[in-house]
């Protein structure tokens, strides 16, 4: 059952952290727009392409013999003589110039209209409608950029970066049908681009096709074995196989190259602690924990809980010993709250119950709502009632008055944490053990069969029987 639990967890910090992907980040744009063959291609777009654009007016033969010149040298220049001459007259090839210019200064508005115009008088004039879908992708408007690209497309368009920006679009609008189809040409048209490697396995991985994806990371990885987004993409592939070894060989992967983020550690730490190898955990937690800031706190808190959960209460005691360093009075009061709770448990367990019973008593009084602690509390009167039990002597009335009224503190504290519908069945079945334990049967039956009924469970089946027949006996 815990194991359940903690890999639910597991795949719970993954939808985390595969949010935000290599293929849909913005650096694929930078990228590409930095490219050397890109930007080669982008600087002949200045020129027609006969029969299939527009053809410059003769009287602006001797303007783009100039242009051809000054461009390279000097762009602004060359910017301001063009806008001088150019007017609602000029041909579509004078006003790309113009909106390619404008596009290389960083003057996007300006680009879009010059665009914009150039499409008004000549709509089928293809670079045009590429350069325009580039121009959005800046803007960070993805759906006229799709739009401009897959005209580009339909006009002729093979280049593999169109394809592979068009699957771009479509894969960050989780659109991801149309995108494998994309970036399958993309990577057909332009195999040495491992951007678009990496979109389709972003692709593949988003329709559930883990072993096609995890083949693309793979190759990825060893093409750019530094690359440390191919690794950690491969362990979420692997998680979603339920292959969690791997996905910790992996992790450790990008340990041993000194990239590992307080994520990727704390997901290891995740891992081993699905494995049950706390000890290894502990040291991907303490690790995470001195990172950076990466690591929210609320996963070396669960962690803190688990382990306290399983008895491994030294390992919880470092950690939390860990958060109280690097979080400070940064926790939030409801992660005070808890850490608190747990620690006083950890006091009991070393046999320190009056110190454990404080902090509880000052925890529920602080706040009546702390259902953890309200349990916590009520084990620990219920404990203090059953050693004074087994130490009392016989007619010792103050004794007996005081397990009393200890044994009803601890049913008030499990009646007031079972209103908590996140903590009812906890406090359910542990009310329900404690009147089994003071022979009170049948008013143990209704609590037990409530925590059932909640969540089925063979092993508490197994007791209500026996509870059961204790209250045939006692008729």
């Amino acid at each position: 059952m815990k194991r359940i639990l903690i890999h639910n967890l597991l795949l719970l910090a993954l939808a985390c952290i595969t949010h935000a992907q290599l293929a849909t980040t913005p650096e694929i744009l930078k990228r590409t727009f930095s490219d050397a063959a890109f930007i080669d291609r982008f600087i002949g777009s200045y020129a027609a392409l006969a029969q299939r654009e527009p053809s410059p007016k003769p009287e602006e033969i001797k303007l783009l013999k100039e242009l051809v010149e000054l461009i390279p040298k000097e762009p602004a220049k060359a910017t301001e003589l063009l806008e001088a001459q150019v007017n609602s007259g000029s041909s579509g090839m004078i006003q790309m110039v113009l909106a390619n210019l404008y596009f290389q200064a960083g003057r996007l508005p300006e680009a879009a209209e010059a665009y914009q115009k150039c499409l008004l008088g000549y709509p089928e004039f293809l670079r045009a409608h590429k350069n325009l879908g580039l121009l959005y992708l800046q803007l960070g408007e993805l759906d006229k950029a799709l739009t401009a690209l897959s005209r580009s497309v339909e006009l002729g368009d093979n280049d593999g970066r169109t394809y592979g920006l068009i699957g771009y679009c479509l894969l960050n609008k989780g659109k991801y049908l149309p995108a494998e189809t994309a970036y399958r040409q993309a990577v057909l048209n332009s195999p040495e681009n491992l951007d678009w490697t990496a979109g389709l396995a972003q692709t593949l991985y988003n329709l559930a096709k883990y072993e096609e994806a995890l083949a693309l990371f793979k190759d990825l990885a060893a093409e750019n074995p530094d690359e440390q987004e191919y690794w950690s993409l491969m362990v979420n592939v692997y998680l979603n196989l339920g292959e969690d070894s791997k996905a910790a060989s992996t992790l450790e992967i990008i340990r041993r190259m000194g990239q590992a983020s307080p994520k990727n550690l704390g997901l290891l730490g995740d891992i081993y602690l699905n494995q049950q190898a706390f000890s290894l955990a502990l040291e991907a937690y303490q690790e995470a924990l001195k990172t950076g800031d990466g690591l929210p706190a609320e996963t070396p808190l669960r962690t803190v809980d688990i382990l306290y959960t399983y008895g491994s209460y030294q390992l919880a005691e470092q950690l939390i010993k860990d958060m109280r360093a690097r979080y400070g009075n940064s926790l939030d009061k409801e992660q005070s709250m808890k850490l608190l709770t747990i620690e006083a448990g950890l006091a009991s367990a070393r046999g320190d119950e009056d110190a454990a019973r404080q902090s509880l008593e000052q925890i529920v009084k602080k706040d009546a709502t702390q259902a953890g602690a309200l349990i916590e509390l009520a084990r620990i009167y219920y404990k203090q009632a059953r050693k004074l039990r087994i130490e009392m002597t016989p007619g010792d009335t103050d004794t007996e008055m005081e397990i009393s009224e200890l044994v009803q503190r601890a049913i008030l504290k499990l009646e007031q944490a079972a209103r908590h519908q996140d903590f009812r069945l906890e406090a359910l079945t542990e009310h329900g053990q404690l009147l089994v334990n003071e022979t009170q049967y049948a008013k143990a039956l209704p609590l037990l069969r409530r925590a059932l009924n909640m969540k089925p469970n063979t092993n508490l089946q197994s007791f209500i029987k026996r509870v059961e027949g204790a209250v045939d006996a006692q008729l």
